[in-house]
């Protein structure tokens, strides 16, 4: 190689070290032998922390999110429709979300104001009522 080749393949190095790794493993929540639901604790960093659960079409996934203000969550999948959005809210509190399609949906628990948040995350799993 000569020195010119050597010369960006160091730039190059050193400017992908530079750019931090924003992405996050995802988490699976798996419930206690006999239980419909757990909770997770956590701080959600500057990017946020992004779980997984299986549920059946016909339950809702319920989630009681604390504290209620700084931290805002998203559930969504990829099914048959495609990569579905069922939830977006700027608030933690109580939220339900009913299932079409079996699979894994992610669960996104992030900062609203780019600070580091503690944060109680119960999810449950649960049949979704006759209308």
């Amino acid at each position: 190689m000569t020195k010119l080749h050597l010369l960006k393949l160091f730039i190059s190095i050193g400017l992908l070290s530079a750019i931090p790794a924003v992405a996050q493993s995802e988490k699976r929540i798996q419930f206690p032998k006999g239980k419909s639901s757990a909770v997770v604790r956590g701080v959600t960093g500057l990017h946020g922390v992004t779980y997984v659960v299986r549920a059946q079409a016909g339950q809702k996934i319920v989630i009681d999110l604390s504290p209620a203000a700084g931290i805002g969550v998203k559930v969504e999948t990829s099914g048959r429709y495609g990569h579905v959005v069922l939830l977006r809210e700027d608030q933690g509190g109580h939220h339900e979300v009913g299932l079409e399609e079996t699979g894994d949906y992610t669960i996104f628990i992030g900062s609203t104001n780019n600070r580091s948040v503690p944060y109680a995350l119960r999810v449950g799993i649960m049949r979704l009522a006759d209308i």
